[in-house]
């Protein structure tokens, strides 16, 4: 009888805890996984929240298997004793799409988004500006320039979707290429403005090449895993914005883990891989996330 006791105090003491004491958990949503870590007096914990996501699950980032994901999302808050704990989320890269706008009337708009919205420009995304949320940050350079990443709605809202399903105190689901911003700030910021800066991204199937040029995305493309045929298509894209931008004069090339074909792309190009360090966070965009809100 004692121990139903103590257990119904601690139940009627966990909201008034969690309010006093709040915990954050970070969460970093893929097509295939899911992990995420817990944040301690603001310092992340080792990545416990860790599950694969069956096929079809998830799809270009858009939830199709909303109910299942919640109670995983759920079960796993509960196994990590943290189902009251406030949830900051990455969503899957696919999700959003990134594009850099220039104000050709050589001012800021008081009111960035609404301007934008009301010319609605042709920006090439599979969805139009109505469809979407919009984030918009504003990047150095003149005219003014401004960096919009685009959503749409109907995925945004099914991962909230998914959230409340779980029971989960969501409080901000974050597009992943302002967090991989975040976690590539000091690099950016060191970067001469004659320099690109290179970044693969070897995944299981395939390696993500991003390109950066004055603080900026100015490209990216899927490559081949490895090898040779990595090699070819990476020469083909820096050859390709090196026409454009002729006064470049040099490259920087950073990884986020090794992969086999290394050395032969480090020869072609002339320059050493340096290996991104995230650790104590469990990948670039959990350090990007704690960045963006102020945990680094």
């Amino acid at each position: 009888m004692l121990s139903g006791l103590l257990e119904d105090l601690q139940d009627r003491l966990r909201p008034l805890k969690a309010q006093m004491f709040p915990q954050q958990v970070l969460i970093e949503l893929q097509d295939n996984f899911l992990r995420g870590q817990v944040l301690r007096d603001d310092a992340p914990l080792p990545v416990s929240l860790e599950a694969p996501l069956p096929a079809l699950t998830c799809r270009e980032g858009m939830p199709l298997e909303r109910e299942p994901l919640g109670d995983l999302i759920g079960d796993l808050l509960v196994n990590e004793n943290q189902q009251d704990a406030y949830v900051q989320a990455v969503l899957p890269y696919e999700a959003a799409h990134w594009r850099v706008i220039v104000w050709a009337d050589g001012e800021m708009p008081a009111d960035p988004e609404a301007q934008l919205r009301r010319l609605d420009p042709e920006l090439n995304l599979p969805f139009s500006l109505e469809e979407a949320y919009l984030d918009l940050q504003a990047v150095p350079g003149s005219p003014p320039q401004m960096l919009l990443v685009a959503a749409p709605r109907k995925l945004v809202d099914g991962w909230i979707e998914v959230f409340s399903l779980a029971g989960a105190k969501l409080d901000r689901l974050a597009p992943a290429q302002s967090c991989l911003l975040a976690a590539l700030a000091a690099e950016l910021e060191a970067a001469p403005p004659d320099q690109l800066l290179v970044l693969l991204v070897p995944e299981d199937f395939e390696c993500k090449l991003y390109l950066f040029h004055r603080g900026l995305p100015v490209f990216e493309r899927s490559l081949p895993m490895a090898g040779e045929d990595l090699l070819a298509e990476l020469k083909r894209c820096l050859v390709f914005y090196q026409r454009q931008q002729p006064d470049l004069r040099s490259l920087r090339l950073l990884i986020t883990a090794e992969f086999f074909g290394q050395e032969l792309v480090e020869e072609a190009l002339g320059v050493p891989a340096r290996p991104l360090q995230w650790e104590p966070y469990g990948s670039l965009l959990l350090q990007g996330l704690a960045a963006q809100r102020g945990l680094l």
